[in-house]
Protein backbone atom coordinates (compact mmCIF):
# COMPACT_ATOMS: atom_id res chain seq x y z
CA UNK A 1 0.00 0.00 0.00
CA UNK A 2 1.58 3.28 -1.47
CA UNK A 3 0.75 6.62 0.93
CA UNK A 4 -0.88 9.73 -0.77
CA UNK A 5 2.76 12.03 -1.58
CA UNK A 6 4.09 14.91 -0.68
CA UNK A 7 5.79 17.17 -2.97
CA UNK A 8 8.96 18.23 -2.03
CA UNK A 9 11.19 20.35 -4.11
CA UNK A 10 8.94 19.03 -7.40
CA UNK A 11 8.79 15.30 -6.36
CA UNK A 12 6.25 13.53 -5.23
CA UNK A 13 7.19 11.76 -1.88
CA UNK A 14 5.30 8.50 -0.48
CA UNK A 15 5.98 5.67 1.92
CA UNK A 16 5.48 2.16 0.69
CA UNK A 17 4.80 -0.45 3.14
CA UNK A 18 4.29 -4.08 2.27
CA UNK A 19 2.62 -6.70 5.36
CA UNK A 20 4.91 -9.22 6.44
CA UNK A 21 2.31 -10.03 9.46
CA UNK A 22 -0.57 -12.25 8.63
CA UNK A 23 -3.15 -11.26 10.99
CA UNK A 24 -6.41 -9.45 10.66
CA UNK A 25 -6.80 -5.68 11.02
CA UNK A 26 -5.52 -2.61 8.48
CA UNK A 27 -4.15 0.77 8.76
CA UNK A 28 -5.17 4.05 6.59
CA UNK A 29 -3.22 6.25 5.06
CA UNK A 30 -3.69 9.79 5.34
CA UNK A 31 -0.77 12.11 4.63
CA UNK A 32 -0.82 15.80 4.43
CA UNK A 33 -3.99 15.30 2.42
CA UNK A 34 -7.23 15.48 2.45
CA UNK A 35 -8.23 11.12 1.59
CA UNK A 36 -7.18 8.13 3.28
CA UNK A 37 -6.66 5.06 1.85
CA UNK A 38 -7.56 1.68 3.45
CA UNK A 39 -6.38 -1.70 3.21
CA UNK A 40 -6.02 -4.86 4.97
CA UNK A 41 -3.27 -4.67 6.41
CA UNK A 42 -1.23 -5.93 9.61
CA UNK A 43 2.31 -5.52 10.97
CA UNK A 44 4.92 -6.01 10.59
CA UNK A 45 5.72 -4.21 7.43
CA UNK A 46 8.77 -4.05 4.83
CA UNK A 47 8.65 -0.38 4.46
CA UNK A 48 10.54 2.05 1.56
CA UNK A 49 10.40 5.80 1.07
CA UNK A 50 9.74 6.23 -2.36
CA UNK A 51 9.89 9.56 -4.87
CA UNK A 52 8.62 10.44 -8.34
CA UNK A 53 10.14 13.12 -10.08
CA UNK A 54 10.72 14.54 -13.60
CA UNK A 55 13.65 13.33 -15.93
CA UNK A 56 16.75 15.28 -16.56
CA UNK A 57 15.68 17.59 -13.51
CA UNK A 58 15.74 15.28 -10.08
CA UNK A 59 18.65 13.51 -9.07
CA UNK A 60 18.81 12.32 -5.90
CA UNK A 61 16.85 11.23 -2.56
CA UNK A 62 18.30 11.25 1.27
CA UNK A 63 16.61 9.81 3.80
CA UNK A 64 18.54 11.79 7.09
CA UNK A 65 16.43 10.44 9.97
CA UNK A 66 12.89 8.71 10.75
CA UNK A 67 10.81 8.84 13.94
CA UNK A 68 7.55 6.44 14.69
CA UNK A 69 5.10 7.39 16.83
CA UNK A 70 2.32 5.33 18.46
CA UNK A 71 -0.90 6.68 19.73
CA UNK A 72 -2.38 4.24 22.02
CA UNK A 73 0.89 2.33 23.23
CA UNK A 74 2.90 5.81 23.21
CA UNK A 75 6.27 4.50 21.68
CA UNK A 76 8.29 7.06 20.43
CA UNK A 77 11.17 5.62 18.82
CA UNK A 78 13.88 7.24 16.30
CA UNK A 79 15.08 4.69 13.50
CA UNK A 80 18.75 3.72 13.68
CA UNK A 81 21.06 6.49 12.08
CA UNK A 82 23.66 4.50 10.93
CA UNK A 83 21.18 2.66 8.33
CA UNK A 84 20.29 6.56 7.29
CA UNK A 85 22.08 9.02 4.97
CA UNK A 86 22.40 6.90 1.55
CA UNK A 87 21.91 8.74 -1.68
CA UNK A 88 19.61 7.03 -3.99
CA UNK A 89 19.38 8.21 -7.53
CA UNK A 90 16.16 8.85 -9.15
CA UNK A 91 16.39 6.68 -11.98
CA UNK A 92 13.91 5.81 -14.95
CA UNK A 93 13.15 1.59 -15.05
CA UNK A 94 14.40 -0.06 -17.67
CA UNK A 95 12.23 0.53 -20.70
CA UNK A 96 9.79 2.55 -18.66
CA UNK A 97 8.07 6.28 -19.70
CA UNK A 98 7.47 8.89 -17.89
CA UNK A 99 8.91 9.45 -14.08
CA UNK A 100 11.85 8.61 -12.60
CA UNK A 101 12.02 7.50 -9.25
CA UNK A 102 14.48 7.07 -6.06
CA UNK A 103 13.61 4.30 -3.83
CA UNK A 104 15.07 4.29 -0.27
CA UNK A 105 14.38 0.79 1.21
CA UNK A 106 14.31 0.93 5.00
CA UNK A 107 16.69 -2.11 6.83
CA UNK A 108 14.70 -4.15 8.78
CA UNK A 109 10.85 -4.24 9.59
CA UNK A 110 8.41 -1.84 11.18
CA UNK A 111 7.33 -2.87 14.12
CA UNK A 112 3.74 -1.92 14.51
CA UNK A 113 0.32 -3.75 15.19
CA UNK A 114 -2.90 -1.59 14.48
CA UNK A 115 -5.06 -3.19 16.60
CA UNK A 116 -2.45 -2.68 19.15
CA UNK A 117 -0.55 0.31 18.64
CA UNK A 118 -3.78 2.59 17.11
CA UNK A 119 -2.72 5.62 15.24
CA UNK A 120 1.22 5.54 13.96
CA UNK A 121 3.24 8.52 12.45
CA UNK A 122 6.05 8.77 10.93
CA UNK A 123 8.06 11.76 10.08
CA UNK A 124 11.19 11.53 7.94
CA UNK A 125 13.25 14.19 7.22
CA UNK A 126 14.66 14.04 3.83
CA UNK A 127 16.63 15.81 1.20
CA UNK A 128 15.38 16.18 -2.41
CA UNK A 129 18.37 17.24 -4.92
CA UNK A 130 17.09 18.46 -8.57
CA UNK A 131 18.15 21.30 -11.14
CA UNK A 132 21.43 22.07 -8.66
CA UNK A 133 19.41 23.05 -5.62
CA UNK A 134 18.92 20.45 -2.92
CA UNK A 135 16.06 21.37 -0.02
CA UNK A 136 15.50 19.58 2.96
CA UNK A 137 12.17 18.88 4.55
CA UNK A 138 10.76 16.98 6.99
CA UNK A 139 7.02 15.01 5.90
CA UNK A 140 4.56 13.60 8.07
CA UNK A 141 2.11 10.14 7.51
CA UNK A 142 -0.39 9.50 9.87
CA UNK A 143 -2.19 5.88 9.47
CA UNK A 144 -5.11 5.47 11.40
CA UNK A 145 -6.52 1.67 12.37
CA UNK A 146 -9.31 0.67 10.09
CA UNK A 147 -12.63 -0.23 11.63
CA UNK A 148 -14.17 -1.49 8.36
CA UNK A 149 -14.43 -4.80 7.22
CA UNK A 150 -11.79 -6.19 6.45
CA UNK A 151 -11.48 -6.57 2.61
CA UNK A 152 -12.86 -2.98 1.84
CA UNK A 153 -11.19 0.19 0.42
CA UNK A 154 -12.78 3.49 1.61
CA UNK A 155 -11.83 7.41 1.29
CA UNK A 156 -12.63 9.32 4.41
CA UNK A 157 -11.63 12.73 5.39
CA UNK A 158 -8.20 13.17 6.83
CA UNK A 159 -6.34 15.82 8.51
CA UNK A 160 -4.87 18.67 6.70
CA UNK A 161 -1.29 18.95 7.87
CA UNK A 162 0.33 20.41 4.92
CA UNK A 163 -0.20 21.01 1.08
CA UNK A 164 0.53 18.43 -1.26
CA UNK A 165 0.95 18.38 -5.37
CA UNK A 166 -0.47 15.91 -7.73
CA UNK A 167 -0.87 11.99 -7.37
CA UNK A 168 2.20 10.11 -7.59
CA UNK A 169 1.10 8.03 -10.68
CA UNK A 170 1.86 4.93 -11.27
CA UNK A 171 4.28 3.61 -8.53
CA UNK A 172 6.52 0.72 -9.36
CA UNK A 173 5.16 -2.67 -7.92
CA UNK A 174 7.09 -4.30 -4.94
CA UNK A 175 9.35 -6.80 -6.42
CA UNK A 176 7.75 -10.50 -4.75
Amino acid sequence: MISPAVRVNGAEIAVQLKPAGTSGGAFAFSAMVYSAAVATLDGPFDWRIEGAGVPGRHESLVVHRIRTRTEVTKRDEWYPGEHLGERVDFVRKSGGVGAVKAVFDVPGLLQVKPREDGALVILVDLTVRAGGRAVRETVRFRLEPSKERQDEFIFVPAEIIRGMGESPGDWEEWAD
